[in-house]
């Protein structure tokens, strides 16, 4: 097996190879992710391949993606690795509207009534400790 180069010059900029810290099963996971959305592949197919649970490969891929690595996906067809800017640009774009989306419904949620009840026993308790002092 060829030794990870641990970083790259680009034009005078030096960039760690991300590669080069992987985990075993990270690097396994990542092995099986093709390039190119229209190549992608489900979690079920990454699980199954390396036996281990659907939850554990998702967990895998954030950590990967952690690390700077350029992996993509999608709801129907699964994980890719980019194969050019406009698929990195496309499935940013996405990702930016879904956590937008999740946002805005954290703030609503931060609005409900039993947030409320929370609030109202949050202020009480400091109340109660500054009686205290």
């Amino acid at each position: 097996m060829k030794p990870l180069q641990m970083s790259f010059n680009f034009n005078g900029l030096t960039f760690l190879n991300p590669e080069s810290t992987l985990t075993e099963q990270e690097k396994k996971v990542y092995d099986l992710i093709p390039t190119g959305k229209e190549n992608a592949v489900p979690v079920d197919y990454i699980a199954q391949t390396l036996a281990i649970s659907n939850r554990h490969v998702i967990e895998l891929v954030r950590n990967l993606r952690l690390k700077s690595l350029d992996i993509g996906s999608n709801q129907s067809h699964g994980y890719y690795k980019f194969k050019n800017l406009e698929e990195y640009s496309e499935f940013m774009t996405r990702y930016k509207k879904k956590q937008d989306r999740s946002n805005h419904v954290l703030k609503a949620l931060e609005k409900t009534p039993m947030a409320q009840k929370l609030l109202i026993q949050a202020n009480n308790r400091i109340k109660d400790e500054k009686k205290k002092a």
